[in-house]
């Protein structure tokens, strides 16, 4: 793989296009339930961290799950971005939301 820049939006472009390439975006629109049925390969990839963190299977195995979210999640972002459902940069978000969390209290408030 080439370098890449650091930029959120930069791998989101380049994961969605070789993800569509691969053909994981067949569809004629982007509806609710593709969006539904994408989160859900989000959640799938969450519980296989779970899975290989209980199963001990290892440091390299439970990052490459740890990948695997970021991955999914930055295809389905930018397949949105792609047909204007988000119109947000998510780095630009992104450092905001962190910047935010950074001048928060400790737990944001919470007692738990």
């Amino acid at each position: 793989m080439t370098q890449m820049t650091s930029s959120l939006d930069t791998w989101a472009t380049l994961l969605h296009t070789t993800a569509t390439q691969k053909g994981f975006w067949d569809y004629e629109q982007v509806t609710p339930e593709v969006v539904l049925s994408k989160l859900a390969l989000v959640a799938s990839e969450v519980s296989e961290v779970l899975e290989a963190y209980r199963k001990q299977h290892g440091s390299e195995a439970i990052v490459e799950e740890f990948a695997d979210i970021i991955i999914r999640t930055l295809d389905l972002y930018d397949g949105m971005r792609e047909v204007g459902l988000v119109t947000h940069s998510l780095d630009e978000v992104f450092r905001n939301k962190a910047e935010k969390n950074l001048a928060r209290e400790h737990k944001h408030g919470n007692l738990l």
